[in-house]
């Protein structure tokens, strides 16, 4: 599947997505200026901690995300992603991409701890992918700086281009 993600300063930033069959999605989101974009987070960190059942995969598998927020936007509540059937990857995923990855003050193992807090304030609780460990925060930390440098890059309008699953 290929992505492109789409900075378009004082504009909402927005994600192209054409999948392997063919089918297109896409979906604004509100710009972070310089901070990386919640959803590329999201790519970094499923893709470092193999976590196939995320954003992405879903997105992979013919998930309309633009869709799927309207509808938990309207529903609420704990229940505002039923649809999407089992969601424990996907809140492995959320736990992962809310973690402090780009904090000058976070240790690797401050991020290892607040993932697994994030995990147990899931609703419902998940328990922490296999794959967090210490090795897999390093390399998460390394691409997420490099993705940064590259956002940045960007400031008067690009696109970072990806491919979903990575060769």
């Amino acid at each position: 599947m290929d992505i492109a993600i789409v900075r378009a300063p004082g504009r909402r930033d927005r994600i192209y997505v054409t999948r392997e069959d063919g089918s297109e999605s896409a979906w604004t989101f509100p710009s972070y200026g310089d901070g990386l974009p919640h959803d590329l987070v999201h790519y970094v960190v499923e893709t470092t901690f193999l976590i196939s059942g995320g954003l992405w995969g879903r997105v992979r598998d013919g998930v309309d995300i633009a869709l799927v927020n309207a509808v938990a936007n309207r529903v609420g509540g704990e229940r505002k992603y039923a649809s999407l059937g089992d969601i424990r990857e996907l809140l492995q995923a959320e736990a992962l991409a809310v973690a402090p990855w780009l904090s000058l003050e976070a240790t690797d193992e401050d991020c290892v701890a607040a993932v697994r807090r994030q995990c147990a304030a899931s609703r419902p609780p998940v328990q922490p992918p296999e794959t967090l460990t210490l090795e897999r925060v390093v390399i998460t930390r390394r691409r997420l700086r490099e993705f940064s440098t590259r956002w940045r890059a960007l400031a008067s309008k690009g696109a970072i281009q990806l491919r979903y699953p990575p060769a």
